[in-house]
């Protein structure tokens, strides 16, 4: 899991970026956690709920822009599910 976050892959690097302030060993356990989930749709929400975390949804005063930043965050968590499912299987 480490090495995929250490990775130039795009969707590593967006990770880092968004959850800068956790070390890598943090994100890694995190989205282990996630994956350890039975269903597609579950590791799905688990994984956007670690990217959440990170990200001050609500900070702007606009619900457009933070309808935005939730689609952006579930796209991104379904896009890091494909890909650890890839790596992982």
């Amino acid at each position: 899991m480490t090495n995929f976050l250490q990775s130039d892959d795009l969707v590593a690097v967006k990770v880092r970026k968004l959850l800068k302030e956790k070390s890598l060993k943090e994100i890694a356990i995190e989205l282990e956690i996630s994956l350890s989930l039975s269903e597609q749709e579950d590791r799905i929400y688990a994984l956007k709920n670690v990217l959440v975390g990170s990200v001050a949804v609500g900070e702007s005063n606009s619900e457009i822009s933070n309808e935005i930043d939730e689609i952006e965050l579930l796209i991104l968590a379904e896009e890091l599910l494909d890909k650890l499912t890839e790596i992982f299987g």
